[in-house]
C-alpha cells in the first residue's frame, strides 16, 4: 500500500502515483480451489482438526502449530499455538493488524486461548484477555494422500511459495489432510496497522472539520497497473454522517493534493462508536475499487476504511479499518495435519 503525507499529518511518504482514467472495480475474490478439484471435503469438525497434533501453517521453511492442549472446561477447549516464525499466526496472519482498539485502548493480537465448538462443525477461536476477541473459523478438510505436494505450497494470496520448487513431483503420504480456512469476525471490530500514522486530528470531530474545506485527505492505495488514488473531502462535517466526496489525487506529489476540482466519485462517512471506541467509518459504491482506498484484496469483502480515535495510549485519530461482523476474509493458504506437515518439512529441508 502507498500513502500520501498530509499537510497536517505524520504519515509514510508516497512515491509519484499514476491516476487512471476510470476506476476499475473487481468482485470479491473467492478461494482458488484448483489443487483440490475432484476431492471431497473430509468429515472432520474444526475442533477435531485441532486435536492430537493439531493444525500446521507453513511460513517459508518454518511452521506454526495450533492444537488443543488439555481437557475442556465445559465447552471451552484450551489452545496452544507455537510459531517458529513469530510474525506468523494460525489464522489471518496475512492481514495487517497491529492492534485492535476496544474501549479506546489498543489490544495486541495475542495467541488464541481457547476454542468453542459450534454444532455446524465450525468453532469460535477466542483471543483472550480482559477484552477477548472472537473469530469464527470453518475448515474444509481434504484427504490429499497421494496428491502432489507442490500445488499446496502457496501463500495467502495464492502465489507459489519459493519453497515449492523443492517439492518437485513428491507426493503426500497416506493419512495426509489439507485444509481451506474460512474465517470471519463475530463482531464489528476496529483495527490499526502495525505501522500507525497520525491524521493530525485530536478527535473525530476535528478530523471531519480539518478535511472538509480546502485540504483533502489522500487515501492509501495499492500500487498496481490501473491504480486510481483518491483525495477525500468530508461533507456535512457537523452532522453524525454525510457524504464523502472523492477527487483524483494529484500525481507526482508527496503531500496530498487534488488533481482538479471536479469530483469523480462519492461515498458516505459515518461517525460511530464501535466496541467503545469512536471512529469515522467510510463506505463507497461499486464504482470505487477498494484497493484504491487502502483495503487489500483479501479484505475487500470484509473491511471498511475507518479513522480510529484511541482514548488511551498514543493519542490522536489514526487511519485504520473496521472489519464487519460476519464478512469473510479471503485466505488462499492451505493448512495441514501432522502427517502432511512432516512430508512438507522433509521436502523443504531436502531430506
Amino acid at each position: 500500500m502507498k500513502r500520501f503525507k498530509h499537510l497536517i499529518a505524520i504519515a509514510a511518504a508516497s512515491l509519484p502515483c499514476v491516476v487512471a482514467a476510470q476506476p476499475v472495480f473487481k468482485a470479491p475474490p473467492g478461494v482458488d480451489r484448483t489443487p483440490v478439484l475432484g476431492l471431497q471435503p473430509a468429515n472432520a469438525s474444526a475442533v477435531h482438526a485441532l486435536s492430537g497434533e493439531g493444525l500446521y501453517t507453513v511460513s517459508g521453511a518454518r511452521m506454526t502449530n495450533v492444537r488443543i492442549a488439555g481437557a475442556p472446561e465445559g465447552n471451552r477447549h484450551p489452545l496452544r499455538e507455537q510459531a517458529e516464525d513469530t510474525r506468523s499466526g494460525s489464522f489471518n496472519g496475512h492481514i495487517d493488524v497491529g492492534s485492535f482498539v476496544i474501549d479506546g485502548e489498543r489490544v495486541r493480537l495475542s495467541q488464541p486461548t481457547h476454542a468453542i465448538p459450534v454444532p455446524d462443525g465450525s468453532m469460535q477461536v477466542v483471543y483472550g484477555g480482559t477484552r477477548p476477541l472472537h473469530l469464527s473459523v470453518r475448515l474444509e478438510a481434504f484427504d490429499v494422500s497421494g496428491q502432489e505436494i507442490r500445488p499446496f505450497l502457496r501463500t495467502a494470496r495464492a502465489y507459489a511459495m519459493p519453497e515449492a520448487v523443492h517439492a518437485g513431483d513428491k507426493r503426500f503420504p497416506p493419512g495426509s489432510v489439507a485444509y481451506i480456512v474460512h474465517a470471519q469476525f463475530l463482531d464489528d471490530v476496529l483495527v490499526l496497522p502495525s505501522q500507525e500514522s497520525f491524521s493530525g486530528a485530536t478527535n473525530t470531530r476535528a478530523l471531519l472539520t480539518n478535511f472538509s474545506r480546502n485540504i483533502p485527505y489522500c487515501l492509501s492505495y495499492e500500487d498496481r497497473s490501473g491504480a486510481h488514488p483518491y483525495a477525500l473531502i468530508f461533507r456535512e462535517p457537523a452532522a453524525q454522517k454525510g457524504r464523502a466526496t472523492l477527487y483524483a489525487a494529484k500525481p507526482g506529489t508527496v503531500f496530498c493534493a487534488k488533481a482538479s476540482d471536479k469530483p469523480i466519485a462519492e461515498g458516505q462517512w459515518e461517525e460511530r462508536t464501535v466496541a467503545g471506541t469512536r471512529a469515522v467509518v467510510l463506505s463507497f459504491g461499486a464504482d470505487v475499487d477498494p484497493l484504491d482506498t487502502g483495503v487489500t484484496e483479501a479484505e475487500r469483502a470484509a473491511a471498511s476504511i475507518a479513522f480510529v480515535e484511541p482514548s488511551k495510549g498514543a493519542p490522536g485519530v489514526r487511519p485504520g479499518k473496521m472489519y464487519r461482523a460476519g464478512a469473510g476474509i479471503i485466505d488462499q493458504q492451505f493448512r495441514f495435519n501432522g502427517t502432511a506437515a512432516n512430508a512438507i518439512r522433509a521436502v523443504i529441508s531436502g531430506q
